[in-house]
């Protein structure tokens, strides 16, 4: 599936709404608002995307991700600062706005479909952004530095024992797609608020 016109018009903009749907779905199983502010993940850095194949394009910028429980926000930056996109999202809805126009998704899959022209899976990605495959998924591990789930390769460089590179990609036929996070600022939940799995 193709992106459509309104997101193709601008690129980065698509790039950034389907980068939500990435992270967003990072979100815990619905234990939101019960969860105090120690529980919350926040990543800061910088972010990539470069899909090949029958629509290609790249996007490079900064990115702000908060999370907390099933809900949560990014914020995406062209490399001069400027904000290119804002999406906020809750357990069954998620929207994304770059100041002037905006749109709703009843889902973070649909999302990622109808920017990207992929599915993410939401079940594995709050394990992923933390670098470490979803427990209850199987897996296969990649030496040195990584896994395979769900058709991804996550290659996974720690510093401090924290992710400091995460690195998804995927072949598909003729389309490829790698999206990338160098993380320049953490804060990771308190080990109490971990999912089943542990902490990265």
């Amino acid at each position: 599936m193709n992106p459509p016109a309104w997101w193709r018009r601008s690129p980065r903009i698509a790039a950034g709404a389907a980068l939500l749907a990435l992270l967003g779905a990072c979100a815990a199983p619905p234990r939101a608002g019960l969860q105090p502010a120690g529980c919350a993940l926040d990543y800061a850095g910088r972010i990539s995307v470069i899909e090949q194949g029958a629509h290609p394009y790249n996007l490079y910028g900064s990115f702000e991700l908060h999370l907390l429980g099933d809900a949560g926000w990014l914020e995406l930056g062209s490399p001069l600062g400027q904000m290119l996109a804002r999406a906020s999202w809750s357990a069954d809805s998620a929207s994304v706005s770059n100041g002037r126009q905006g749109r709703g998704f009843d889902s973070f899959e649909d999302m990622t479909e109808a920017t990207l022209g992929l599915r993410l899976p939401r079940a594995a990605l709050q394990d992923w952004v933390r670098g470490r495959p979803a427990p209850q998924l199987p897996s296969r591990v990649l030496e040195p530095d990584g896994f395979e789930q769900l058709g991804w390769q996550v290659r996974v460089r720690r510093e401090n024992g924290r992710p400091r590179l995460l690195r998804l990609s995927r072949v598909q036929g003729d389309e490829s797609e790698q999206l990338s996070l160098v993380i320049d600022r953490a804060s990771l939940p308190e080990p109490a608020c971990e999912p089943p799995g542990g902490a990265p």
